[in-house]
């Protein structure tokens, strides 16, 4: 290869870059590339075209050597890794592992494997092993795990659950900041795909929530403040009657957190006179004071005070939309509301359950007590002893004027939190709903795939880890108003949704770790950040990491350690 001057047929002179072959014995030339004319002090001019085609000739000969076989996960990784060092756990399960300094396994690692599968594809721990470990990117796991280690790391949460929870709960508190805790309580059932009760003392067949009285189950009760940050769980039989543990939980929280003052917030499943007197004998401060508590009455237990409880006129208006009433029970406030938007939905639950059982009566040849099963629906029908069930048009009528009406009760003084105050630290309660619903949908918290005690303890410690940072996650999110990005439009507008963890995360999957190998060494590139992935980076803080991740000599050991599928 070489540079020819040639003359055109005006006489002017080019530069061209020709290269020398034989063909059929004979010597021959081909042009490779015009390099301009020729002039004077051409010379740096022509180095630069030079220099771009032979660029251009190493990018074409490199491009041969490019082997890309295999994509993996990436984007939900580098959140959760943020949110676990910036809010303490990574540094909570170090402390764990100190403690059993002869375990012989990463157990960091592999509870950030976890839990990262949590968000990406809720699965057993065997699908984990088989499969999705082999899916995320390598350098952010540093070895691959055996199935046995996954189990032993689930019986350490489990022996560890209580410093885990208090580790979490003092990360960002000390008694100095602490002034008043409203603590949020609420319960459910879990139930497994089994009738058997001889592989501990937790599964048992029991009131479900589910209404699946033909498995067994057992009885989540979990806690959180009014940001919705979970502090902690406890696990009972699934024979264990709500409202008995309420005397476990509030102990178990006194002793485990050691909060100066707390109010205990929980719903009407937990009104009774001998729960109350517990929270005022086991919540109270070191100071002596009495536990304070807000909790759900239910008002039709209250019959001679009906008239009362149910008489608007009574009633002082705060908006159009609520109406309030104080009164006191014995020694305690009784705060009555009435709710517009509760009427309405009152209203309409009460019409689909009766449009349901006049459907039945028309159909149905069923007669006498069998004729419904449902507590619910067996108010508003009569004759069922007879044989000849129909609507009570009494019972309905009487039943709609109590439509909108709610009731707390509490012991916290007048002076220290108004009612409109007391109803609203109430309704937080549905951050208790939601995070029920976040475990058993999104989070998957069953079916739960193990037998003994030990091991669905260390599962559902597992999950309240996991639920942990998609709750700090959702409050970085609702502090900036993040909206959800979207092609969607409705009415030839863009609906406007807030953005969630679930779907950020599902966006955050399609950002993928490439291993490019290239002349002996593999690169590590990352596809593109965009859209709604970009918000949640910047609701956590994060810096976007750069295109190029890393750059590792191939060799036999590597390239086993990269060996996932896409």
């Amino acid at each position: 290869m070489y540079i020819k001057t040639t003359k055109n047929k005006k006489g002017q002179s080019y530069y061209h870059l020709v290269e020398s072959y034989r063909e059929n014995g004979k010597v021959r030339q081909k042009t490779l590339l015009s390099l301009g004319k020729v002039g004077e002090d051409r010379v740096e001019d022509l180095i630069t075209a030079i220099s771009r085609h032979t660029n251009g000739t190493s990018i074409f000969e490199a491009i041969k050597s490019v082997s890309v076989e295999s994509t993996y996960i990436l984007g939900p990784l580098l959140v959760l890794q943020h949110v676990m060092d910036r809010f303490g756990i990574s540094e909570i399960l170090n402390d764990v592992l100190q403690k059993h300094p002869k375990l012989g396994l990463n157990f960091q690692r592999i509870v950030f494997t976890l839990i990262a599968c949590r968000f990406i594809a809720p699965s057993s721990k065997l699908k984990v092993f088989e499969h999705w470990q082999d899916e995320l990117y390598p350098a952010m796991l540093a070895g691959k795990d055996e199935l046995h280690h996954f189990y032993r790391a689930l019986d350490l949460l489990a022996s560890h659950k209580e410093d885990i929870e208090s580790g979490l709960f003092w990360r960002e508190r000390d008694l100095l900041n602490m002034k008043v805790d409203i603590v949020l309580y609420d319960l459910t059932t879990l139930r497994f795909e089994s009738t058997r009760e001889d592989m501990g003392e937790l599964r048992r067949f029991g009131y479900s929530k589910e209404m699946r009285s033909d498995c067994t189950q057992i009885v989540l009760g979990l806690l959180a403040d009014t940001e919705g940050i979970p502090l902690a769980f406890e696990v009972y039989p699934g024979n264990t009657f709500e409202g008995h543990t309420l005397v476990d939980i509030v102990t178990r929280m006194r002793e485990k957190f050691r909060v100066r003052r707390f109010i205990f917030v929980a719903d009407r499943g937990l009104f009774s006179a001998a729960n109350l007197r517990h929270i005022r004998k086991k919540c109270g401060g070191p100071d002596g004071k009495v536990g304070e508590f807000i909790v759900g009455m239910k008002l039709g237990v209250f019959k001679k005070r009906y008239n009362e409880f149910y008489d608007r006129s009574c009633f002082t208006a705060l908006s159009d939309q609520l109406e309030i009433y104080e009164t006191t029970h014995g020694e305690d406030r009784c705060i009555i509301t009435w709710s517009k938007i509760r009427a309405e939905r009152d209203r309409k639950v009460r019409d689909e359950i009766i449009e349901k059982i006049e459907k039945k009566l028309k159909k149905s040849r069923v007669s006498g007590e069998t004729f419904v099963s449902n507590t619910n629906y067996k108010k508003y029908i009569t004759g069922l002893k007879e044989g000849t069930p129909s609507l009570n048009r009494k019972a309905i009528e009487k039943e709609a004027l109590r439509d909108g009406f709610f009731g707390v009760i509490t012991n916290i003084p007048k002076d220290t939190m108004s009612a409109q105050e007391i109803v609203t630290a109430y309704k937080h309660l549905w951050i208790i709903e939601e995070a029920f619903g976040e475990l058993k949908g999104t989070l998957r918290t069953r079916p739960i795939f193990h037998w003994t005690d030990e091991r669905i303890i260390g599962h559902l410690t597992l999950c309240f880890l996991t639920y942990f940072c998609e709750a700090q996650m959702t409050k970085l999110l609702r502090q900036g108003h993040f909206e959800y990005e979207s092609t969607a439009v409705q009415n030839g507008t863009i609906d406007p949704r807030a953005l969630t963890v679930a779907s950020v995360m599902q966006e955050l999957k399609e950002v993928r770790a490439v291993p490019v190998k290239l002349q002996g060494k593999t690169a590590w590139v990352r596809t593109d950040i965009h859209g709604n992935s970009v918000k949640m980076f910047k609701a956590l803080g994060m810096a976007i990491p750069p295109k190029l991740l890393q750059v590792e000599q191939t060799s036999e050991t590597s390239a086993v350690k990269c060996s996932g599928t896409n």
